[in-house]
């Protein structure tokens, strides 16, 4: 990226842009159109959103999916078409766009800013919070895991949005989002049975014959039954390709020996068609009724590995009734 910074540059810069030689990326902001169409959609929204805010001049960060191409969230599904900031401030007062950027003017509390690499953007959990406001909640709940596996706080920065239009999501994702979710894929998986008012799994718990042998994406230790969300990096482009899909049918193997019940899944059907993840989940349930005893398990711990669960790990048998916010489902980025 090409940044102008006094008068003469900017009238050089933009005579290459004027001969096609520059493309404008924001008002004094240019790159190679070569370069540009080499990258990806993110690629593109992440070095558009850098522009964008070199142009806005001080107290201006970088916030939602603009602020995630920065400090390191998720990026999932498509990109919006125009990058966000917001300009610091006592209080909100609307937003302002252009045709490079939408700045929205609000009061965000010091402890949520950052500054990454010179470039000002809003803080993971704020970020998180920010995304939750608009976009699906699957996807929402699923950069909420992942700011909690960073260290963030996302009830607090859910409080400091108050009164914001969408903070009803924001809330739910804050109250439901966990840190032992190791990837956005696992992170749907687990929101497809909030969608359904199914019990809820367990998250990467380990299970084995008579000691912890494997964890399992999601567990429903009650129902002898869990899911593996299964991404196509797994076994696409590895020169051991081969030797993860015999560890793979090794592992499937202790897991059905222990009589455990598994539905796999990938991207295409979480993120394209959740309600039909729901209703496979529903019809394994169904089909392995509470039993008197829980198949035996160990919870995970980050440093530790497998421990025994305490009494509250303990999930319930029973469906949760947890209550999804109206129109879960629509993303307005």
């Amino acid at each position: 990226m090409i940044s102008a910074d006094r008068p003469k540059a900017r009238q050089y810069l933009h005579t290459l842009y004027k001969q096609g030689l520059l493309m404008k990326l924001a008002h004094g902001q240019y790159t190679d159109p070569v370069f540009w169409a080499g990258l990806s959609n993110w690629d593109q929204y992440a070095l558009a959103s850098r522009a964008y805010v070199r142009s806005c001049g001080e107290d201006t960060y970088l916030r939602g999916w603009s602020a995630a191409t920065q400090n390191g969230l998720p990026l999932l599904g498509q990109p919006p078409q125009l990058p966000e900031a917001a300009r610091t401030g006592p209080k909100s007062e609307g937003n302002q766009r252009n045709q490079y950027g939408r700045t929205r003017r609000e009061c965000i509390p010091g402890q949520h800013l950052r500054d990454y690499g010179g470039i000002p953007a809003t803080g993971v959990g704020y970020t998180a919070s920010t995304i939750a406001l608009a976009s699906s909640l699957p996807i929402a709940l699923a950069i909420g895991d992942r700011a909690l596996r960073r260290g963030a706080n996302l009830k607090n920065a859910v409080r400091d949005m108050r009164g914001r239009s969408g903070i009803a999501r924001a809330r739910w994702v804050a109250e439901h989002a966990t840190p032992s979710a190791e990837s956005p894929l696992e992170s749907v998986g687990r929101f497809a049975a909030y969608a359904g008012y199914l019990p809820l799994p367990i998250p990467n718990a380990w299970v084995g014959n008579g000691k912890p042998m494997f964890r399992l994406d999601g567990l429903w230790p009650w129902h002898w039954a869990g899911f593996e969300a299964d991404g196509a990096v797994k076994y696409n482009n590895r020169p051991d390709a081969a030797d993860v899909i015999a560890n793979q049918q090794e592992r499937e193997w202790v897991l059905r020996r222990l009589t455990l019940d598994l539905c796999r899944f990938g991207w295409k059907i979480a993120f394209g068609r959740l309600d039909e993840l729901t209703l496979r989940f529903a019809q394994m349930l169904d089909a392995n009724p509470v039993r008197d005893e829980p198949i035996r398990w160990w919870k995970h711990d980050p440093v530790l590995g497998p421990v025994d669960p305490e009494p509250s790990d303990w999930p319930s048998k029973h469906p949760s009734g947890i209550i999804l916010p109206p129109r879960w489902w629509v993303d307005k980025r």
